[in-house]
């Protein structure tokens, strides 16, 4: 693995890394164990209402729904940097909701003390050598959590702080490019080991003077959201609110009240929008190591 992180810091050795490695596995428990109080109780609510997108009965929304708030570590087949995605609106008891709030403090913790330690590096044994890896991920590593998803423990669950009428989904494909100097990106280089790097690093020496600037090129991803309109004003004043919901909307539920309208978008359509955006870069990627394009002559 010669690739390296987008905005990695220095490498450091094998040293002082004993109390960071407690303040994670001690954040990652906290959070395993508030998990699993919250999906036990929801699991376990009687009064829970669910509308779960695909879901043929309530029996598979709670599985669906419980599976989704709990999933925090990768698959076999997971595909690096992605989640879980399950669209739905769960209305619980207001226990079940306080739960789901300790949830997301414990998240908010664990990404506090984990964030800063993905810049920083550290070289780990690797055959004859050793290669430097995001010092997070030793730390994971020695913990025996390499399974870690990070993207999906980092995730709050969405609770709404007032009662929903309707939930309208909407999903769109799309990506992020950023407009960097060359220099920027032999930086971000500078660090990675392995000839993969070594010849990205030739091929961004070799650009014409003149051309400073490339793309790096976020890949292209699924953007769910919902339109959530309120039967009374929320703690901000607002009766609409559009909010990122790849896990089920959470609410109070309470005695009597009429469950909110949900709908699901259609399916996605076989036209893919992202290939009318590359129009003004290069089609084929400029290195292998980084999602780094040129920009087609007439737009450098």
């Amino acid at each position: 693995m010669d690739g390296p992180t987008p905005g990695a810091g220095p490498v450091t050795e094998l040293a002082a890394t004993d109390e960071r490695r407690l303040a994670v596995a001690k954040a990652l428990r906290s959070l395993e164990r508030r998990l699993e109080r919250f999906a036990t109780a929801l699991g376990h609510s009687r009064s829970a209402w669910l509308r779960i997108d695909g879901a043929a009965s309530a029996g598979v929304a709670m599985r669906r729904a419980v599976e989704a708030y709990t999933a925090i570590d990768l698959e076999m087949d997971d595909a690096p940097g992605t989640s879980v995605v399950c669209l739905g609106v769960v209305g619980a008891p207001k226990g079940v909701v306080d739960l789901a709030r300790a949830v997301n403090e414990a998240k908010a913790t664990l990404k506090y003390v984990c964030a800063p330690l993905q810049d920083q590096r550290i070289r780990v044994p690797d055959g004859d050598g050793t290669r430097a890896v995001p010092l997070i991920r030793a730390i994971l590593r020695s913990l025996q959590r390499s399974d870690l998803n990070l993207l999906a423990a980092y995730r709050r669950i969405p609770v709404l702080e007032t009662d929903p009428i309707r939930v309208a989904y909407t999903r769109a494909r799309t990506r992020s490019v950023y407009r960097k100097r060359a220099g920027d990106v032999a930086a971000m280089l500078s660090h990675a080991e392995g000839p993969r790097a070594s010849s990205d690093l030739a091929r961004l020496a070799a650009l014409p003077a003149a051309e400073q600037h490339v793309a790096l090129v976020r890949d292209h991803y699924e953007n769910v959201r919902a339109n959530v309109a309120f039967a009374s004003p929320g703690p901000d004043g607002r009766r609409r609110l559009q909010t990122a919901a790849e896990l089920p909307l959470l609410y109070t539920a309470r005695r009597g009240q009429e469950p909110p309208a949900v709908s699901f978008p259609a399916p996605r359509p076989v036209a893919d929008p992202i290939r009318r955006r590359q129009s003004r870069l290069e089609p084929k990627p400029l290195l292998e190591t980084l999602p780094v394009f040129r920009y087609r002559p007439e737009y450098r």
